[in-house]
């Protein structure tokens, strides 16, 4: 620095800088809270969408098996029925005289069975399958969310460092102030904003942070480093 330069205008520049940085940490922070709520919003249309595009499938499926069933559905579900209506009838005349019901058996041969409700399974497996993939596809969107939401803990930290870093400034400032006439040459400001930036750099966690001081004040990368 020249030694004819300004007390004061020394002391204006610094001071430019520093509400630089202290702008620039907070339209950071800014960033980051519209970055999460619209993360956490698109979650949950996500989530909406999600399941309304299920209960489609759900109402299709209910339609296609009971509501409107075509002749081939209605046929099948009427033959598994049958079926159970005979087992249901068996189980109760054994439990009524006591007779094992380990041994239940229907009229219907067990291979024409298993074809039903294989047939049965298979005019919908699509329809299904998409019904059990919700679990997935929501457990992915509330990892977003939750991560998303996890930008809280660092939102809050920037936010405590920018109210240390005006606490440090006043700190210093002041210490110019209460004796203005002795303390406002160069060499007292050169002291006294050396230990403000000192004091502002430790506080900082993240590399952003760092960068973004070290981009102001180019000079202090080697006290830094």
């Amino acid at each position: 620095m020249s030694d004819k330069e300004d007390p004061s205008a020394y002391l204006v520049g610094f001071l430019a800088q520093y509400t630089q940085l202290l702008e620039g940490q907070l339209l950071n922070i800014r960033e980051t809270m519209v970055s999460t709520v619209e993360t956490v919003m698109q979650g949950v249309a996500g989530i909406s969408s999600a399941t309304e595009d299920r209960r489609q499938h759900a109402e299709k499926v209910l339609e296609a098996t009971y509501v409107n069933p075509d002749m081939e559905t209605e046929i099948l579900i009427q033959d598994m029925q049958k079926v159970v209506d005979e087992i249901f009838e068996e189980t109760s005349e054994r439990y009524a005289k006591g007779l094992d019901l380990s041994q239940l058996v229907s009229a219907e041969p067990e291979v024409l069975v298993k074809n039903r409700i294989n047939r049965f399974a298979g005019k919908f497996q699509n329809e299904m399958n998409t019904l059990n993939t919700i679990d997935d596809e929501l457990k992915n969107v509330i990892f977003g969310i939750i991560g998303a939401l996890s930008s809280e803990d660092v939102i809050a930290q920037k936010l405590e460092h920018v109210v240390m870093s005006l606490k440090i400034l006043q700190t210093g400032l002041n210490y110019v102030l209460i004796d203005f006439d002795q303390r406002c040459n160069l060499e007292e400001l050169e002291k006294v904003t050396s230990d403000i930036k000192s004091y502002t750099f430790r506080q900082y966690t993240a590399e952003d942070e760092k960068k973004r001081f070290l981009t102001i004040f180019p000079d202090n990368r080697k006290k830094t480093a």
